[in-house]
C-alpha cells in the first residue's frame, strides 16, 4: 500500500486501443515472386522506418539494416554465402516486430509470405502527467508492469496480467521532482520508457 501511496494515483481506464495506435501505420510484406537462386525478395508497404535483421536457427545476428524511407521499401538479400537451414527475417517497427521464416535448401531460398510471429509493442504516452500504457496482447501473454523511482526502486508491480487489451494510466502529477521508469515485461522481452512529472 505505500508503493501506491508513494507513486500517486494509479487510475484504470477504458481507452480504444486504435485511438492510440491511431497514425501510426502498420507494415506489410509482401514477398516477390523472383525467389530462388538463394534469394528473397520483398517489398514492405506503409512504413518509413523499419530495422531488419536475419538470425540463424540458434538465434545469432547474421545481417542487420536499419531503412529509413519515404517511399515503400523493396529489398533482395543474396544468401548464396549461408549454408542449407532455416533462418528468420525479422522486421521491426515502432509499432510491432514481425518474423518470417527463410528455408535455403540447396540452390534456392524461399521467404514465407505470412509472419510466423508478430510481436505488438506496447505504447507510452504522456498527457499532461497522466501515462498512459497500452498494447495489445492478442494471444493473452503473461504481462507485467513495474514502475521505478528515480532511484530505482519499485512503486508499482501489476502482477501478471492476462488481458488481450492492456491499458493502465498513471497519475505523476502528484509527486514534485521526480522521474519514473515505466517496464513492461512481455514474452522475455523489456520495453521501458522515461516520464519526468511536472
Amino acid at each position: 500500500m505505500k508503493k501506491i501511496s508513494k507513486f500517486g494515483i494509479m487510475l484504470g481506464v477504458t481507452l480504444l486501443t486504435m485511438n492510440l495506435y491511431a497514425g501510426t501505420a502498420e507494415f506489410t510484406l509482401d514477398v516477390k515472386k523472383e525467389q530462388g537462386k538463394k534469394m528473397v525478395t520483398f517489398a514492405l508497404n506503409k512504413m518509413n522506418k523499419i530495422d531488419l535483421s536475419i538470425y540463424d536457427a540458434e538465434g545469432k545476428l547474421i545481417n542487420f539494416e536499419k531503412v529509413d524511407s519515404q517511399k515503400n521499401i523493396n529489398r533482395t538479400y543474396d544468401l548464396r554465402a549461408l549454408p542449407e537451414g532455416t533462418y528468420f527475417l525479422e522486421a521491426e517497427s515502432d509499432m510491432k516486430i514481425s518474423r518470417y521464416e527463410i528455408s535455403v535448401v540447396g540452390e534456392t531460398a524461399s521467404l514465407s509470405a505470412n509472419p510466423i510471429s508478430e510481436i505488438y509493442k506496447p505504447t507510452f504516452v504522456n498527457k499532461k502527467g497522466l501515462i498512459q500504457l497500452t498494447f495489445l496482447n492478442l494471444d493473452k501473454s503473461p504481462v507485467n508492469i513495474k514502475v521505478y523511482d528515480k532511484a530505482n526502486n519499485e512503486v508499482y508491480d501489476s502482477d501478471v496480467i492476462l488481458d488481450q487489451d492492456v491499458k493502465k494510466v498513471f497519475d505523476i502529477n502528484k509527486i514534485n521532482d521526480e522521474e519514473y521508469t515505466f517496464v513492461m515485461t512481455y514474452k522475455d522481452k523489456s520495453y521501458s520508457k522515461t516520464f519526468a512529472s511536472n
